[in-house]
């Protein structure tokens, strides 16, 4: 009886975090698949891909679905797939959506389709 109480509780713990979604007041919020959703200034904002919070206590995301963000020399950037930050402090995003990106150990960088580095935006509120 334990070890099947135990499996269901994994299984609902694993649905909440794979569903991304938070409560506020009650409610709860969803992002979209491949999204973030998190509590910002006591409202609940979702992103289309990950998030990161800047010094201010700003959120900036990823304005693609699964998309990566890093930060670099105090500014916040992003790219439809994963990012990285290199050696040299500068940053790197795959173009290929949800692609990956790798830094050899010369330090040069790799992204699939290439690298892009555009500024993440703040994400809506949920609805």
């Amino acid at each position: 009886m334990k070890r099947i109480l135990l499996a269901l509780l994994t299984v609902l713990l694993s649905v909440q975090a794979w569903a991304n979604c938070i409560n506020l007041n009650g409610r709860s919020y969803c992002s979209e698949d491949g999204g973030i959703a998190l509590l910002q200034r006591g409202q609940a904002v979702c992103g289309k891909g990950e998030c990161a919070i800047d010094e201010f206590g700003n959120a900036l995301c990823s304005p693609y679905a699964g998309g990566g963000v890093v930060r670099a020399g105090g500014a916040t950037y992003t790219g439809p797939g994963a990012c990285v930050l290199s050696r040299d402090g500068n940053a790197y995003c795959a173009k290929q959506p949800r692609g990956s990106c790798q830094q050899d150990a010369d330090g040069s960088v790799r992204c699939d389709g290439g690298w892009v580095r555009e500024a993440a935006v703040r994400p809506p509120l949920c609805r």
